[in-house]
C-alpha cells in the first residue's frame, strides 16, 4: 500500500479537473466526478493553488506531559479509551475580510485521565502560544483570531479506573463562559461542531487510537465557485496531526438535486492512495475512501461552505480505513 503513517500524504483531485462551470456541473453527473485512479507528480505540481488558499500553518510542540509516567500507565492499560483529536476554534467559515479580534485564551481541562499537545495550528508567533503544563488534565493557551482559526493536535487518554465516569472536555476561556465538550460522543460519532457567536465556532474530529490500522485527519478550505458547486483542498494528516498529504475534489448539487462530494488523494510521491466520493449537507459531510481494490474506509466531518475567494470556507474532517472501526 502505498500510504505510510510516517510520510506525509497529500489527498488531491487530478491535474484535469474540471475548470468551467458547464464542466464542473458535467462532471458532477459521474459515477466519480471525473477522477482516476492514476499516480500524479507530487501535490498535482498545485504548489502555487495551495500556496494561495492559506490554510492554517502547524507546529510541532514538544510537551513534557507526553512523557509524563501517570499518563504512559494510564496509556498502556489495554482498557483505556485513548483519543487523538483535532480542534479549531475562530472564524468558520473563514472570513478573509473581517477585522474584528476575537480572545481565545482559556484552558481546557478533561474530567478523567489526561492529554497532552502533539501540534499548534495557526497559532500566531507574537500573539498565540500554549501556556507551560502544570496539570496533566489542563492545558492553558493564548489564541487570539481574526479571519481564520486557531486548533490544536492533542491526545486524550482516560484514567480507566474511572471509566464509570462521563468523559467530559470543559473549554473555559479567560472572559468566562464554560463550554462543554462530551468525548464520549465525539469518539462515537467522530466530530462535533459548537456555535459562539458572531461566526465563530469551535469544532473538533476525533479518531480512536489503533495502531493497526490507517487513519487521522483531514483539513482546508471549500469555497463555491458556481451557485451549487464548490470546490475543496487540503491537507491530510496522520493521528499526531503531522501533514502527510493535500487533497482536493468537487462538490455539487447534481441535476437530480443530490449534493454529492467527489475528490482524489494521492501520497506524497504522487501515488494513488484513493478516491472521495460521498455527500455533504447541513454543515456535514460523509464519503467512502475508495481505492483500486474498492472500498477502503471512510471519512467523516464537518464543513463550511464560503465564497468565490479560495482563502473562504472550510472543512475537518476524519479519515479511516473500514477496520478502525471494529475495534471495540
Amino acid at each position: 500500500m502505498r500510504l505510510q503513517l510516517s510520510l506525509a500524504l497529500l489527498i488531491s483531485a487530478c491535474v484535469n479537473t474540471p475548470e468551467t462551470d458547464d464542466d464542473l456541473a458535467s462532471a458532477l453527473e459521474q459515477e466519480n466526478g471525473g477522477f482516476e485512479t492514476t499516480d500524479e507528480a507530487p501535490m498535482f505540481a498545485m504548489e502555487d493553488t495551495y500556496a494561495d488558499t492559506a490554510i492554517e500553518a502547524d507546529t510541532v510542540v514538544a510537551d513534557p506531559m507526553e512523557t509524563d509516567a501517570t499518563i504512559a500507565s494510564m496509556e498502556s492499560a489495554p482498557n483505556a479509551d485513548v483519543l487523538d483529536i483535532m480542534m479549531l476554534w475562530g472564524q468558520l467559515p473563514p472570513d478573509p475580510d473581517a477585522t474584528a479580534v476575537r480572545d481565545w485564551s482559556g484552558e481546557l481541562r478533561v474530567s478523567r485521565g489526561g492529554m497532552y499537545v502533539r501540534r499548534r495550528l495557526g497559532f500566531e508567533e507574537v500573539t498565540d502560544r500554549v501556556l507551560p503544563r502544570e496539570s496533566r488534565d489542563a492545558i492553558r493557551f493564548d489564541s487570539r483570531t481574526r479571519p481564520f482559526a486557531d486548533g490544536l493536535a492533542l491526545r486524550v487518554v482516560e484514567d480507566p479506573a474511572r471509566a464509570a465516569e462521563p468523559l467530559l472536555m470543559t473549554y473555559t476561556p479567560n472572559s468566562g463562559e464554560v463550554r462543554e465538550l462530551d468525548l464520549a460522543q465525539l469518539r462515537d460519532e467522530h466530530r462535533l461542531s459548537i456555535d459562539a457567536g458572531d461566526g465563530n465556532r469551535v469544532i473538533a474530529v476525533a479518531t480512536r487510537r489503533n495502531d493497526t490500522c490507517q487513519h487521522g485527519f483531514i483539513r482546508g478550505r471549500w469555497h463555491k465557485v458556481a451557485p451549487n458547486a464548490s470546490r475543496y483542498l487540503g491537507l491530510v494528516a496522520n493521528p499526531r496531526g503531522e501533514v502527510v498529504g493535500h487533497i482536493r475534489g468537487i462538490a455539487g448539487h447534481r441535476r437530480n438535486g443530490d449534493a454529492v462530494m467527489f475528490g482524489k488523494f494521492i501520497s506524497r510521491d504522487g501515488g494513488f492512495v484513493g478516491l472521495v466520493k460521498g455527500t455533504y449537507e447541513n454543515g456535514e459531510l460523509h464519503a467512502r475512501w475508495i481505492d483500486r481494490g474498492g472500498d477502503h474506509g471512510q471519512i467523516n466531518g464537518v464543513y463550511f461552505e464560503g465564497g468565490p475567494n479560495p482563502r473562504s470556507g472550510g472543512f475537518l474532517a476524519r479519515w479511516a480505513e473500514t477496520s478502525c472501526d471494529a475495534q471495540p
